[in-house]
């Protein structure tokens, strides 16, 4: 056990230092590339930076300050393709970091506030605030299992390996045997009630 402890905690820093050292990078290339006016490999390394989460890390929110900052000048100077474009990379960069207890759904809520207001700004109408309306709306549609969804179905995953892990060594009578089983159905049932109500 206390092999294996090891073992996860030299992985998981090593990896964790990894993450640190790309956003770190990423930043100072974003920066880099904004200096020549070079927007979409500004966007790009920016987007690698919000994209290399780790705990106490403070590159992915600069790197979404990077997107957010980009997408406003490119909206100020009239570039239209490069604010969306940095508004769909600070975007894809707070879906693809969610997870239970992350902070990036404002991100994701800015983003999508810019992208519908650069859509509509070449003509400022009554068409093109609904057309706005209508575009946030199918953005914030949410078509995926929210994160939580996904936190229980993993937990059930775990508790019916578990449970049936500790039958297959033999353990097929007694309490232990009893708390396994019973582990493994409430796994199944989580499991379940889950996958249904994702259905919906």
């Amino acid at each position: 056990m206390a092999v294996a402890a090891l073992c996860a905690v030299s992985v998981l820093g090593a990896a964790g230092a990894r993450e640190t050292a790309i956003g770190r990078d990423s930043v100072a290339a974003a920066d880099a590339a904004a200096a020549k006016s070079d927007w979409p490999e500004a966007i790009a390394r920016a987007r690698a930076a919000a994209e290399a989460l780790v705990p106490g890390s403070p590159w992915p929110e600069r790197g979404f300050r990077r997107l957010e900052s980009l997408g406003h000048d490119a909206e100020a100077r009239g570039d239209d393709p490069t604010a969306l474009l940095a508004y769909g990379a600070m975007r894809t960069a707070a879906l693809e970091t969610r997870a239970v207890g992350s902070r990036t759904a404002h991100w994701q809520l800015a983003a999508e506030e810019g992208l519908a207001r650069v859509a509509s700004s070449s003509k400022e109408t009554a068409a093109a605030r609904l057309s706005a309306e209508s575009m946030l709306a199918a953005l914030r549609d949410e078509t995926a299992p929210s994160t939580g969804r996904f936190a229980v179905l993993a937990a059930a995953a775990v508790a019916m390996i578990s449970g049936l892990g500790f039958l297959a060594v033999g353990a097929v009578r007694g309490p232990g045997a009893r708390v396994a089983r019973g582990v493994v159905a409430a796994g199944f049932v989580a499991y379940a009630i889950t996958m249904l109500m994702s259905a919906r």
